[in-house]
């Protein structure tokens, strides 16, 4: 069985719990030690990793700099090698030095992300390669998921997460005439390399925004083709529909939390746009649902429960007295403040 990898807070914890089992004589001392070393704390970003990731990005700007500065002085053979002789250096150093230095090897990757993408715009413009700039962060994107998984590095995975926000939205706010199909294909690649990271929260989290960010342009490219007299609705109406399956859709225990949450932002999100859209009878019955998610233990329903009344606030700022606003909201506040206390000394849960 493999050591789990936790944090040195939750290892500190444990620690403490398991000495005192061990006093009380729960537990002897050769189980205190066996059930500790089944556990391995994560390493946390050092001051040494901070300064080689910085060091890291000024050597590749400085090295972009310098490029750029003298571009126009340059053959397009002696352009082409120094971007090569640049890429392949500074990653073959990173190998070579990834058993006695791995932070220093890892500052050097970087190096060579950085290098990749900029190789590839000046390349383009080298060659006159007509291509729409969202493709180059695609295939920027292609290359450092490779590097992430050669890595298992987070930051790395983080990085293209936001290369594929760049390509999906540019390719459809921009002059872009087709649905980046591309994107689609990408999205099962980067959850199964997020299984390899054992569903890293930040990672998680940013490929389900891309997930949800994917469907939602989907649905407003796709659905006014249809001819619609109310496709806005309609892609809200979907979204919502989306927002509630994400929340209550059962994922891995790893990224529960997170897929949750991002459903209830997402369903009050679209709840909120959907009180335009619909009679009073659609706030009215998801303010019950919202209740009823509170009285489940959900903390995230109170903030949408927040805005919803913020929403209706705005409608009504010429006739309703502020005052009889704040005395409602805080009236609602407190009361929900009161029932979560309660919970708790009943021992019930509270999430999201």
């Amino acid at each position: 069985m493999f050591n789990k990898e936790i944090t040195k807070k939750q290892f500190d914890f444990l620690k403490n719990e398991f000495n005192y089992l061990e006093r009380g004589g729960v537990i002897s001392e050769q189980e205190n030690e066996r059930m500790l070393s089944s556990y391995t704390v994560k390493g946390n970003l050092s001051f040494v990793t901070i300064l080689l990731s910085i060091g890291a990005l000024l050597l590749g700007l400085g090295i972009l700099t310098f490029v750029a500065s003298n571009w126009l002085y340059l053959n397009k053979a002696l352009k082409l090698l120094l971007i090569l002789a640049c890429l392949i250096g500074v990653n073959l150093a990173g190998v070579k030095w990834q058993v006695r230095f791995p932070k220093t090897a890892r500052s050097l990757h970087y190096v060579g992300i950085l290098i990749f993408g900029a190789g590839i715009f000046l390349i383009e413009q080298m060659f006159n390669i007509s291509i729409n700039f969202n493709n180059s962060f695609l295939l920027w994107a292609i290359g450092t998921v490779f590097i992430s998984y050669y890595l298992k590095d987070v930051f790395i995975l983080l990085f293209t997460s936001f290369l594929l926000f760049i390509y999906i939205n540019g390719s459809i706010f921009l002059d872009e005439t087709s649905y980046p199909v591309a994107i689609i294909l990408f999205l099962p690649a980067l959850y199964i390399l997020l299984k390899k990271f054992d569903y890293a929260k930040y990672p998680a989290f940013f490929i389900n925004a891309l997930a949800i960010n994917t469907i939602a342009l989907f649905l407003m490219e796709f659905v006014p083709k249809l001819d619609l007299k109310s496709s806005n609705t309609i892609v809200l109406s979907i979204l919502f529909v989306l927002g509630i399956v994400l929340a209550f859709f059962p994922v891995k225990p790893a990224i529960r939390n997170i897929t949750h949450i991002q459903g209830h932002i997402l369903h009050g999100i679209t709840a909120i746009f959907l009180t335009f859209e619909f009679s009073i009878w659609f706030p009215l019955a998801y303010f019950v649902f919202l209740l009823y998610l509170i009285l489940k233990g959900s903390l995230t329903s109170i903030v949408i429960i927040c805005a919803l009344i913020f929403r209706y606030y705005l409608d009504s700022f010429d006739f309703l007295p502020k005052s009889l606003t704040f005395i409602i909201g805080g009236i609602m506040l407190i009361g929900f403040g009161f029932f979560f206390e309660n919970q708790r000394k009943k021992g019930g849960d509270l999430h999201e």
